[in-house]
């Protein structure tokens, strides 16, 4: 894979850039996303962020990539760096995170390797016009890094067509916003670990059938819930993959979800990056030897981190490896490594909010797939499956330690200013949060969600390095 940008990659940023100016306007400027936002903030009201998806959608910049083999679906066909460069043109024109992200860059992308023609024709077009919201219903009470072990139920209802689901999930994404959510279900009897699951797509407008309750946060907002299934009905043609094929058609989502969105989250993690080190510039914090070295250590981990994602998608593009055409093995052709400057030189490029870095990006369910547990292809899947199963894991070990340290690093170039909050508190109103306080309570999640790094390294240890497997029970 060649990731340089070319001059029909530039074109594509003249008329992404140009758009954004036109449209991210009027009644949308109140969404702008200031720099240093934490990833879980979303500013505005839900009807102005459900417009200005619909305005996206118009547009055509939704569901940019998707796989255009059975035709369009209201999208622009854009090549792997085009999308790269939208999402650079969105961030730094202060993009809000996406509501339509869970629908837009993973459910979308598994409807086209996993669905069937008609899945497709219902699903696709309404994501791809912003008109519907959806969320992740995976990790559950007692299965969030084990997500093999879920508990919740589907029953087959053969005279009326449906499944009847039964049974919780938490830390669900945009559940209380939600159309729709694409749950993962128990759909054979007696079934354990990750066999007899399947993927159903489920209306979350019924009421007495589906509860949300929402989850209050260090920081002190509530983006994520706990949702509660009594009986919830899902058609059996919204069933994908196949029954029992429910655990291929989650890991192969899961992917999707570490694979370009790795690139498109560091866009983020560079701003935040760039204004700790504009403040410990300011406030001199940058002078102590030990704290700089911190400092340049980050910035040189963030470089790390993009090369690597750089070299996983090279590896999946171009199977052959061709050291002419991968960016890992010739950074010299690759100049859009080089868009993750160095901060403190550059920091207004870098000052922007990642629209991908939604709450719905960053709660991801956990998971634990087990070692040699792949199901069989799916009838009608077009997923060839994960060339490298320790990519995503080593990933996820990359960033979400790396993000952890930064909001440490956040609160210590301030000094005892970072025990105060932007304003005083009284009684009559809650505690506030300045963009480094909610920076570093927020990243104390980072090795936790998304697949603890405990799990991760499970995983390498075994599917990857073939050491002897941890006792399940």
């Amino acid at each position: 894979m060649d990731f340089a940008f070319g001059p029909e990659d530039e074109r594509f940023r003249t008329e992404a850039r140009d758009w954004l100016t036109e449209h991210f306007t009027g009644p949308f400027a109140a969404l702008k996303q200031e720099p240093g936002g934490h990833p879980g903030e979303g500013h505005g009201d839900m009807a102005a962020r459900r417009a200005w998806e619909r305005e996206l959608g118009t547009g055509g910049w939704i569901g940019l990539g998707w796989d255009r083999t059975d035709g369009a679906y209201g999208n622009r066909a854009a090549t792997l760096t085009q999308q790269v460069v939208w999402a650079e043109e969105y961030a730094h024109a202060g993009g809000p995170g996406r509501l339509g992200h869970i629908g837009e860059n993973l459910l979308g992308p598994t409807l086209l390797a996993h669905g069937d023609s008609a899945q497709r024709a219902r699903f696709l077009p309404p994501i791809a016009r912003g008109e519907e919201v959806w969320c992740q219903g995976y990790s559950e009470p007692d299965a969030g890094s084990d997500l093999a072990g879920l508990r919740t139920r589907a029953v087959r209802d053969p005279g009326e067509g449906t499944y009847r689901i039964t049974g919780q999930k938490i830390w669900t994404s945009l559940a209380h916003e939600a159309d729709w959510c694409f749950v993962l279900a128990r759909t054979e009897e007696g079934s354990q670990r990750h066999h007899g699951l399947s993927f159903l797509l489920v209306p979350m407008d019924q009421p007495g059938r589906i509860e949300v309750r929402p989850i209050r946060q260090l920081t002190g907002t509530a983006e994520f819930n706990e949702v509660f299934f009594d009986g919830a009905v899902a058609r059996a043609e919204h069933l994908i993959g196949g029954a029992g094929h429910g655990w291929r058609v989650a890991m192969s989502l899961l992917a999707v979800e570490r694979g370009v969105s790795t690139l498109v989250q560091q866009i983020g993690f560079a701003q935040e990056l760039s204004r700790v080190v504009r403040l410990a510039l300011e406030t001199g914090a940058a002078e102590e030897p030990v704290l700089r070295d911190r400092l340049i250590r980050q910035w040189a981990e963030l470089r790390t981190m993009r090369w690597n994602a750089l070299r996983t998608l090279g590896a999946v593009q171009s199977p052959a490896r061709n050291p002419a055409r991968n960016p890992a093995r010739n950074p010299a052709r690759n100049p859009a490594q080089n868009s993750v400057r160095n901060p403190a030189q550059n920091p207004s490029r870098d000052s922007a909010q990642n629209p991908a870095r939604s709450p719905a990006s960053r709660k991801a369910v956990p998971h634990d797939p087990p070692p040699g547990s792949e199901d069989p292809q799916a009838p009608g899947s077009r997923d060839p499956g994960p060339q490298d199963p320790g990519a995503p894991s080593v990933a996820k070990l990359l960033w979400g330690g790396w993000h952890q340290r930064l909001g440490e690093l956040a609160v210590q170039v301030r000094g005892a200013a970072a025990a105060l909050g932007p304003a005083r508190w009284t009684a009559g109103r809650p505690y506030e949060l300045d963009a480094f306080q909610r920076l570093f309570l927020f990243s104390r999640a980072d090795t936790i969600y998304g697949g603890s790094d405990e799990i991760q390294r499970t995983i390498i240890a075994e599917r990857v390095l073939h050491l002897p497997k941890e006792s399940r029970r």
